[in-house]
């Protein structure tokens, strides 16, 4: 994955994303973002689950740079501005499977 550098010119926000991957914890993927933001290198990860009603989920606790991260990662506008905690669904983990480099291989599948 190369950089990617994403703003908001709206809120005076911007972040490089540097880095994302998957770990395996337990059976679940467990996703981690690293970005830079002011200078300042943070990440975050997230882990995704099937719920009781069978569908995959995972929540995420959001600042404006988290969700600006998401957002570009996953294509979904709606997660800018939102505060709390925002919810994902299959829809985002397809959207972050898209990006080469990172290793969905430990999950069954293969990326080239």
């Amino acid at each position: 994955m190369r950089d990617i550098v994403v703003e908001d010119a709206e809120r005076g926000i911007g972040a490089v994303i540097r880095d994302m991957r998957v770990e395996r914890e337990g059976d679940r993927p467990r996703i981690t973002v690293e970005y830079e933001v002011n200078g300042r290198v943070e990440s975050f990860s997230f882990i995704w689950g099937v719920k009781t009603d069978g569908k995959i989920r995972a929540s995420v606790w959001i600042s404006d740079e988290k969700a600006l991260v998401l957002a570009a990662l996953t294509g979904d506008e709606t997660i800018k501005g939102k505060r709390d905690a925002v919810s994902f669904h299959a829809k985002h983990l397809f959207a972050l499977a898209k990006y080469k480099g990172v290793r969905w291989s430990c999950y069954g599948g293969t990326q080239k």
